[in-house]
């Protein structure tokens, strides 16, 4: 595998084009090699059981990102790989991680399509931000869901100590050492003191935050995640690289964040799914990335969970469960808030279509990612229960299509106008850090008509 010294030459040495142009070429590619592999989407057909849809995907996608190359913005040249150099870094990709530490560590293994190995989950917040008290107690809403094998926080709404948090400023270095504490203590007062972080801090975005938050003092544990993410589509920059060198002689597990947006540059369902698989080949070259979070959008929905958005996730964590051991998480993007009938709707039929298919969980961000304090640990217990359930009762793509069939009515027609729900204190015990009565009682109605559709929910024991 090339090491970063060669992956930085290329950049500095690679075709010289404008960024215009790199994202015309992506487009005229995507639609030249989704045409040549026969990729169609259906919409009858949302979670598809089609193997060798699966392979052409996959194909398609190597052509792709071998005839398209990944575009360095600082540089603004394409660095190129070939294909024995992109064959040989999903050969060496690990098959598991390890997460966490003591009583608390969870292994990570690759699954393939219709495993009935449990997907392993990671409970998240993503990036919705949090004033500074609701920080702590929405972060324990996740670390203490018994389903959730590691765990991530969610963000700071502008302001720490009373001053502005801006990218590039100092206060941005002491929000990223703020933040990881703040996460380790979430998992103490969970009781979870050695559960792992899937993204260690989200407060910091600079490559010198990230760096000064990743002292081992101050919270993050051996093997916790430090996401790293791509430019949609298919382009990095020189801030993103420079977090690689360090990393890379840490105790810290390197992450790859893809959200390739779909209706943008990548075209439909069938380009934006094929870019989304080909953006973890330069997850594996680019940054040397053990894991990856994927979460494509509707460019206008600004959500996965339609109907087209589901086809999109299906397929692209087929392909790569199918043809690599490559590690890889789907994020739920989920338009509903917290307490809605509809966001439960759309967090069951995310998380049946992405565990059927071979992907890892990670939910989720609510409400479009756009409202703040409005995400808990009660929506990624949604998505795992179901994701589990289905895992467990060995149900096929197949019978995932026909359940998913059955769940869509219920809310697509819905979806653009999706109620943004309740803030996490109005649906959240803020002292004990539980769910309300009412949002228990709610997701239990919804559990029962998921049943009546087939999904056989296990037995689970909480804490």
């Amino acid at each position: 595998m090339i090491d970063f010294y060669e992956v930085v030459q290329r950049s500095e040495n690679g075709e010289k084009i404008s960024e215009g142009e790199f994202d015309r070429r992506v487009g005229r590619i995507s639609a030249e090699v989704v045409k040549k592999f026969d990729i169609k989407y259906d919409p009858e057909v949302v979670v598809p059981w089609d193997d060798n849809l699966a392979d052409r995907l996959f194909d398609a996608a190597v052509e792709f990102f071998l005839k398209t190359g990944v575009y360095c913005t600082d540089t603004g040249r394409i660095m190129t790989f070939s294909k024995q150099e992109l064959f040989e870094s999903l050969e060496s990709a690990t098959d598991r991680i390890s997460w966490g530490q003591g009583r608390d560590r969870r292994v990570q293994q690759a699954r393939k399509v219709e495993d009935p190995k449990p997907p392993f989950c990671n409970f998240t917040l993503v990036g919705n931000p949090y004033s500074e008290e609701t920080f702590l107690p929405a972060a324990i809403s996740v670390a203490k869901e018994p389903l959730a094998d590691c765990f991530s926080a969610g963000s700071l709404l502008h302001t720490l100590g009373g001053l502005e948090v801006r990218s590039g400023s100092p206060m941005e270095v002491e929000a990223g050492i703020w933040d990881v504490g703040k996460r380790r203590e979430a998992a103490v007062r969970a009781g979870y003191p050695g559960k792992g972080m899937y993204t260690m801090v989200s407060a910091a975005e600079r490559a010198d935050a990230m760096i000064a938050a990743a002292y081992p003092g101050f919270g993050g544990l051996p093997n916790d995640g430090v996401l790293h993410g791509a430019v949609a589509e298919m382009k990095v920059d020189y801030d993103r690289m420079k977090k690689i060198p360090f990393f890379l002689k840490t105790q810290y597990t390197i992450g790859g964040l893809f959200g390739p947006l779909m209706g943008g540059y990548a075209g439909g369902p069938e380009g934006t799914s094929m870019v989304l698989v080909a953006h973890h080949f330069l997850g594996r070259l680019v940054y040397q990335t053990q894991y990856s979070c994927c979460f494509p959008i509707e460019i206008h929905e600004t959500c996965n969970t339609t109907r087209r958005m589901l086809w999109l996730v299906s397929t692209a964590h087929q392909a790569l469960s199918r043809n690599t051991h490559l590690l890889h998480f789907s994020n739920t993007f989920i338009a509903a808030g917290p307490c809605t009938d509809i966001a439960c709707y759309e967090l069951i039929n995310f998380g049946v279509a992405s565990a059927v298919s071979g992907a890892d969980l990670s939910p989720a961000a609510v409400a479009r990612n756009k409202t703040p304090e409005h995400c808990t640990g009660m929506e990624g217990r949604i998505c795992a229960e179901a994701a589990h359930g289905a895992s467990r009762m060995g149900m096929s793509r197949k019978d995932a299509n026909d359940f998913v069939k059955k769940i869509l009515p219920k809310y697509e027609d819905n979806i653009h106008d999706a109620p943004i729900g309740k803030a996490i204190s109005d649906c959240y015990n803020m002292e004990r850090v539980v769910p309300t009565q009412e949002y228990i009682d709610l997701y239990e109605k919804i559990k029962k008509e998921a049943g009546d559709c087939g999904l056989k929910y296990p037995s689970f024991h909480r804490d």
